[in-house]
């Protein structure tokens, strides 16, 4: 009989099973959306699905100790932070703990590339001894970028192929989605990133090779930035950073999702 080995520890071990989303998270989302029914974007089939996609490949210590730990971090921050939707030019203070959110961050982006078999799972998997707890230098190849989403009226011309869902003429940043995404600016390159969205808040993640230099990570600053309105790089000596909502309209952000793709043209 073929040994199971856990995604996360990779220790031989009976698996259970991993919700993509914490079941604790999803429940306040649920409740505080007032949703009466459940839908989930699969990209692979291109197409929204009734019930949470699952893994079944991690430990019940990884799962219901380690990554427990980390979802009741971000459940407590959606209480205090993200339950809260935001206008545009609203002005915030963001507090957070570096290393449990973007741990938390890279948890997600782990779970959605097994699931969508995407092509950054590798580099993810190199992260796991940071995703744990057990090496935080390691997280030192990642750059954490937050962004705030402002609700945003709908072009008519966009709704016909919508559900009934989204046939609003505001719309706002109510629910939550993870799923990995192309930068590209003409004469410079593309990179591959992971965006976390939580309402207001888009998070975006950029990981570099281990142990490579700084200079790469602050070109790259430079230009994600400079290029697109209202992005902010998070950093492990401060605890706080002032936002205002005023990066990107929701409508905008969902649309482009669906396609994995996001430019330096993207607010002209």
């Amino acid at each position: 009989m073929q040994q199971s080995f856990c995604a996360y520890c990779n220790q031989p071990t009976k698996l259970t099973k991993e919700h993509l989303w914490p079941t604790s998270l999803h429940k306040r989302l649920y409740t505080v959306n007032q949703q009466d029914r459940n839908y989930f974007w699969l990209s692979r089939l291109q197409s929204d699905i009734p019930s949470e996609p699952q893994i079944r490949d991690v430990c019940a210590d990884c799962n219901n100790i380690t990554l427990s730990k980390l979802d009741n971090y971000i459940c407590n921050l959606f209480d205090a932070t993200f339950i809260n939707l935001l206008d545009r030019d609203q002005e915030i203070v963001f507090e957070y703990n570096y290393h449990l959110l973007k741990r938390w961050l890279l948890k997600m982006s782990y779970n959605s590339a097994r699931i969508h078999n995407s092509p950054d799972t590798e580099a993810l998997k190199s992260l796991l001894p940071y995703i744990l707890g057990k090496n935080d230098r390691l997280g030192r190849s990642v750059q954490l970028f937050v962004q705030l989403v402002y609700p945003e009226y709908i072009d008519p011309s966009d709704l016909e192929d919508q559900s009934n869902e989204l046939c609003s003429s505001l719309f706002y940043p109510t629910i939550h989605r993870v799923g990995h995404m192309i930068f590209g600016v003409p004469g410079i390159g593309q990179k591959v990133l992971r965006a976390v969205h939580l309402r207001s808040y888009t998070f975006f993640l950029a990981y570099w090779p281990i142990g490579g230099g700084r200079e790469e990570q602050k070109d790259f600053e430079h230009v994600f930035t400079s290029f697109n309105r209202g992005i902010c790089i998070l950093k492990p000596s401060k605890p706080s950073v002032r936002l205002v909502c005023d990066g990107m309209g929701a409508w905008q952000s969902f649309r482009e999702s669906r396609s994995a793709r996001f430019g330096y043209d993207d607010y002209a």
